[in-house]
């Protein structure tokens, strides 16, 4: 009989960990039938608390069986069309968690909360712990919420929605791009112009083609605040604190990634325009002053999790941000983007 203790890492608010104590080598049926009877605890858990670690199941092995066992509990998993990460794909839509460099941390974020339905649920899986370095971190958007600036967070609800534009090179010229490099032939999945067209117009966004074969892509405008559908929290949701010059150039010094601070630098001077940027929906940019202010809260609010082998992680993508610290050597966590 699967048996397990629950709590917290350290004196951490979140996760709440699962730790199985008794059939840790369970088969993946037996995982995946007592996962279908957990399922209304684990929704409620994820409601209160955001994110749940499942620890201690060693017979998940593969990309094939976390999607088994992810899938008994969520089984609408969504593509990645759109997404700003490189990727790849593992097992049916199950992905790797990102295909950036190990030198590269990752902020907190929620998973696409510049687009107006993003996953409501994201899970991750440990097939290879990293070898040093590598966390994942995540963060209570409650309580990050709470610590921004009233006078900020009343800007942002003031001025309502938000959109990003996208700068995105072709296949060819992806590395002259500074920030996150990914062309649109890989966030379309496509190299033909008429099918990226009609993702574009059936997902509500803007396409402008450049003489270059890159493209602008405006994404759906969007307010800087949600509200989660069952627990009725209003928390913040947006990503200026990763898709605006400001917020990159802040991203790649702390990272200590000189090559991208000087390349960003030099573009920021002669062709601005080539790099992500967060508008107003009236069409002016977001405050510097602003988004470093939300740097600084959502870096100072990251819990790591050190990684063990097949470990499950499950966030509210709401209620909780994720994101990932520098590594060095082996690193294999997989994805699932989850849609209730």
């Amino acid at each position: 009989m699967i048996q397990f203790e629950q709590g917290f890492l350290g004196d951490h608010s979140l996760p709440l960990v699962w730790q199985i104590t008794k059939d840790n080598d369970a088969s993946l049926d037996k995982i995946c039938a007592w996962l279908s009877e957990y399922k209304p605890k684990i929704d409620g858990l994820l409601d209160k608390y955001g994110a749940i670690l499942l620890r201690g199941f060693y017979n998940i092995a593969t990309g094939c069986d976390f999607e088994r066992v992810i899938t008994t509990i969520a089984p609408n998993l969504m593509d990645y069309i759109g997404g700003t990460s490189p990727r790849k794909v593992v097992y049916g839509k199950v992905m790797s968690a990102t295909e950036l460099p190990g030198n590269y941390s990752i902020p907190l974020h929620q998973e696409m909360a510049y687009t107006l339905y993003p996953p409501e649920r994201i899970a991750f899986f440990c097939q290879v712990p990293p070898t040093s370095g590598g966390d994942t971190t995540i963060g209570d958007m409650r309580t990050i919420t709470q610590r921004i600036d009233p006078t900020v967070r009343d800007r942002f609800k003031q001025k309502k929605n938000l959109q990003l534009r996208r700068n995105l090179p072709s296949k060819e010229n992806v590395d002259h791009k500074p920030g996150v490099p990914k062309s649109w032939t890989e966030v379309f999945n496509t190299i033909d112009r008429a099918e990226v067209e009609r993702i574009v117009v059936k997902r509500g966004w803007k396409v402008e083609w450049l003489p270059d074969e890159s493209m602008y892509l405006w994404q759906e405008v969007h307010p800087a605040m949600r509200t989660h559908p069952r627990t009725n929290d209003e928390v913040w949701c947006n990503q200026i604190h990763l898709f605006t010059p400001t917020a990159s150039l802040k991203w790649a010094l702390r990272d200590g990634r000189h090559d991208s601070v000087q390349q960003m630098e030099t573009t920021l001077s002669k062709n601005p325009d080539l790099l992500d940027q967060m508008f107003y929906s009236d069409g002016t940019a977001v405050d510097e002053n602003d988004i470093l202010h939300i740097c600084d809260l959502l870096e100072d609010a990251a819990v790591p999790v050190r990684w063990q082998r097949s470990d499950v992680l499950i966030l509210d993508n709401i209620l909780a941000a994720h994101g990932r610290t520098a590594f060095n050597g082996q690193r294999v966590i997989l994805t699932a983007l989850i849609r209730e």
